[in-house]
């Protein structure tokens, strides 16, 4: 399989000459007819198995507490002098005269709006931290609700920032709001788009004191192939296994044909899923190992061999490698 991330331009090419015999200028039902195809491969690729490459471990990073300018509080209306409040502040906690509030609003690039009614007269300086972490569109979950831990040292002799549900930190946020490290998180959703369903960040409690690396075990879900979201994930890995898939469907839905495509997606789609076995296995040194599960059907590529030929013969545990 090639490591050619395919794309919904390639895809669109390809499918459209297999059924009206044109790369490109297709009339809108032509257009909706490639999509459907598209999008019935994908949605196959992605339910055939539990793909490693939608369970990644990514690192994210928190952001630093805002601090530019100096802020007045007029029963609850901040008005800032000198800065412009981030397009995140509305869900903010500030730091002020060292009592902390929570952000209802934000009115404009200079005002927002506190949940209480407090009164700063006197210009002051402040802090503004943000509780969420953006994430990818397709982000959907963290696995298993795991602890999220700090990376690399020396915040990694932290403790892991543990997992709470939603309710519990909003609780939180709104009888002490506060920001210091990070003790738990929750995924909130946060907006829904028709396009790829719900949107998902990650919220922290303490809000960020600083600028942190957290990293996160993941749970992504596949998004609608368009023009505005032009790369599948699992694109680089599955290319062809994808491109099989997709004219499998346009074959399917409207050709009566000897379904080639769908033999041909059917024997890598197998081969694929125990590549994808190998790779994420626990106890496997990758899929071109000699102890791997290719390696036992005789197919190990040629860069192992010359690897293996430049640094010699490896063991582990007594088991050559």
């Amino acid at each position: 399989m090639t490591s050619t991330n395919v794309s919904f331009t390639i895809l669109q090419e390809r499918v459209g000459h297999y059924l009206f015999g044109i790369r490109s200028g297709f009339t809108s039902d032509q257009e909706a007819d490639i999509a459907d195809c598209l999008n019935d491969g994908l949605r196959r690729v992605y339910s055939a198995h539990n793909w490693s490459f939608l369970r990644p471990i990514a690192d994210v990073t928190t952001t630093a507490p805002y601090v530019t300018g100096t802020i007045t509080v007029a029963s609850g209306v901040v008005t800032l002098t000198g800065g412009t409040f981030p397009s995140w502040a509305a869900a903010g906690v500030l730091k002020v005269n060292n009592r902390y509030y929570s952000v209802a609003t934000r009115d404009s690039n200079t005002q927002i709006t506190l949940t209480s009614t407090a009164t700063v007269s006197t210009a002051a300086s402040y802090q503004l931290a943000r509780p969420e972490i953006s994430l990818d569109a397709a982000f959907d979950a963290v696995s298993n609700d795991s602890d999220l831990t700090y990376y690399p040292s020396p915040e990694s002799w932290y403790p892991p920032v543990r997992w709470r549900h939603d309710s519990a930190i909003r609780l939180l946020e709104g009888n002490n709001p506060e920001f210091d490290r990070p003790l738990f998180y929750s995924v909130r959703t946060v907006t829904f788009d028709p396009t790829v369903g719900s949107r998902k960040v990650l919220v922290m409690y303490p809000a960020p004191d600083q600028a942190y690396t957290l990293r996160v075990p993941m749970i992504l879900r596949p998004v609608l192939l368009e023009s505005g979201s032009p790369y599948p994930i699992g694109g680089e890995v599955l290319s062809q296994v994808m491109l099989e898939a997709c004219l499998a469907s346009a074959e399917h839905n409207f050709e009566e044909s000897e379904a080639i495509h769908e033999k041909r997606y059917m024997e890598m789609i197998a081969l694929a899923i125990r590549d994808d076995q190998e790779r994420s296995s626990p106890t496997s040194l990758g899929p071109d190992s000699p102890r791997s599960e290719r390696a036992r059907f005789g197919v190990v590529d040629d860069e192992y061999r010359l690897r293996q030929q430049r640094i010699g013969g490896l063991t582990l545990d007594g088991t050559s490698l």
